[in-house]
C-alpha cells in the first residue's frame, strides 16, 4: 500500500509536469524587425501580442494571423503601419507603409536615391504621421551673362538653383521667372543684368533771331547788328542698360552753363531806287517770262499754274513788292532780296530765275512749294 501510494503521487507529479510544459511556451516575437523571446501561456497570436502590449491595426502586417495557434518555438512577425504624408513636386497624398526607415519606404514606393527628400533617408519612421517632401530631378535651361546651360536639379525654386550654380543676382537684375517661382520641368530661366547710371552730356542751346525794321535801308537789305551765339547746357540723364544695351533714358537735371546770345538783324524797308535804264515789268509780262523759264526746266503747265498761284499770294508778281514786316523783296519774296544777284532790284528775269532755283532745290517743283504754303502760309 505504501509503495502503491508513492507510485500514485509520483505519477501525478510527472503528469502535471507534462501538462504544464504544454501550457508554457517560448515564442519568438519580431516587431518591426526587432526580435524578442517571450515566455507565454497564451494560445493564440492575438493573445501573445496583447500580453506584450501590442494591438494590431488595419494598416499593420501580422504573420501568422491573429487567430492562429502558437506553439513552443513559434515565430510571430508584427510590422506596424506608418502614415507618410507625401508632397511630391507639389502633389500631396497619404501613404501607409510598414517600412522601418525613410529609405525603405521610399524604395518600396519607387523613388530613386537621386530624388530630394526633406527628411533624412536613414531616419527611422515613428508610429505617428511623418511629413516628407520629395522633389524629382527636373531639366532646366538657364540663360545668363551671354551663356546658355542645361542642368538637372531637385532644387525647389529659381533662387535656390541660381544659388547652387553660383549665378549672382543683383538688386536691379531682372530674373524671369522670379526667384521665388517654383521650378517646373523644362523651365527656362533668364537672368538679365540691369545697370543704372547717371550720365551728363553737353547740349547746345540754339540762339534766337530778332529782326528790327530800318527805314533808312533799302528793302531786301539786312545788316547783322549783334551776331548770335549758341548757348551751352549740361543735361544729366538717368540711364538703364540691360545686358549692356541702352534700354531707357530719363532727364533728371538741366543746368545752363552759358545762355545763348540773341542775333539782332536790321531789315531795310525803304523802297529801292529804280534804275533809269530798266523799265518796270508788269505782272503779266513777268508771268510770260516765268512761263518760258518753267518750260525750259521741263516742268509741265500744271507746275506753271501752281507757280502763278504761289507768287500771286506772295507778291502779286510785282517786281518791286516789299514786305515791311520781314524785309522780303521781289516777285519770289527773297530775304534778303540782294541774294538774288545783280539786277535783283528791278530785273524780273533775275528774280524769277532765282525763285525757280530756290523752289527746285527746296521743294522739287512749284506744286510742292504751293502745297507747303497752304499748310503754313509761307514757303
Amino acid at each position: 500500500m505504501k509503495y502503491g501510494l508513492y507510485g500514485a503521487v509520483l505519477a501525478g507529479l510527472v503528469g502535471g509536469t507534462v501538462a504544464w510544459t504544454n501550457v508554457d511556451k517560448t515564442v519568438q516575437l519580431v516587431v518591426d524587425g526587432q526580435r524578442t523571446s517571450v515566455h507565454t501561456t497564451a494560445s493564440s497570436v492575438r493573445d501573445v501580442l496583447s500580453a506584450a502590449g501590442y494591438r494590431p491595426g488595419p494598416h499593420d502586417i501580422l504573420a501568422p494571423s491573429a487567430d492562429a495557434t502558437v506553439h513552443d518555438g513559434s515565430t510571430v512577425v508584427f510590422k506596424r503601419g506608418r502614415l507618410l504624408r507625401l508632397n511630391v513636386d507639389g502633389s500631396v497624398r497619404d501613404v501607409w507603409t510598414t517600412a522601418p526607415t525613410v529609405a525603405d519606404a521610399l524604395n518600396q514606393l519607387g523613388y530613386s536615391t537621386q530624388d530630394f527628400t526633406s527628411v533624412s533617408r536613414s531616419r527611422r519612421l515613428p508610429l505617428g504621421p511623418t511629413d516628407i517632401a520629395v522633389r524629382t530631378p527636373k531639366l532646366i535651361t538657364v540663360v545668363h551673362d551671354g551663356r546658355t546651360e542645361q542642368v538637372s536639379t531637385t532644387d525647389a525654386t529659381v533662387g535656390e538653383l541660381l544659388g547652387q550654380l553660383s549665378v549672382p543676382v543683383g538688386a536691379d537684375d531682372l530674373v524671369v521667372p522670379a526667384t521665388s517661382a517654383a521650378l517646373t520641368e523644362n523651365a527656362r530661366i533668364v537672368v538679365k543684368r540691369v545697370v543704372r547710371r547717371t550720365v551728363t552730356q553737353s547740349q547746345p542751346l540754339p540762339f534766337a533771331t530778332e529782326s528790327t525794321k530800318d527805314p533808312n535801308r533799302t528793302a531786301g537789305d539786312t545788316t547783322v547788328v549783334v551776331p548770335g551765339r549758341d548757348g551751352l547746357a549740361r543735361i544729366t540723364y538717368a540711364v538703364v542698360f540691360v545686358d549692356g544695351k541702352l534700354a531707357g533714358r530719363t532727364k533728371i537735371k538741366a543746368v545752363v552753363v552759358r545762355p545763348p546770345t540773341t542775333k539782332v538783324v536790321k531789315v531795310g524797308t525803304k523802297a529801292p531806287p529804280r534804275a533809269p535804264h530798266v523799265a518796270a515789268v508788269s505782272p503779266g509780262s513777268a508771268q510770260a517770262i516765268a512761263q518760258k523759264l518753267v518750260k525750259a526746266r521741263g516742268w509741265s503747265s500744271t507746275q506753271f499754274d501752281c507757280l502763278v498761284t504761289l507768287w500771286n499770294h506772295e507778291s502779286g508778281w510785282r517786281v518791286h513788292a516789299g514786305n515791311p514786316s520781314s524785309g522780303a523783296y521781289g516777285i519770289p519774296q527773297a530775304l534778303p532780296g540782294s541774294k538774288m544777284g545783280p539786277g535783283w532790284q528791278d530785273d524780273a528775269t533775275v528774280q524769277i530765275t532765282w525763285g525757280l532755283g530756290y523752289i527746285a532745290n527746296r521743294y522739287g517743283t512749284p506744286c510742292g512749294a504751293w502745297s507747303v504754303w497752304q499748310g503754313q502760309g509761307w514757303y
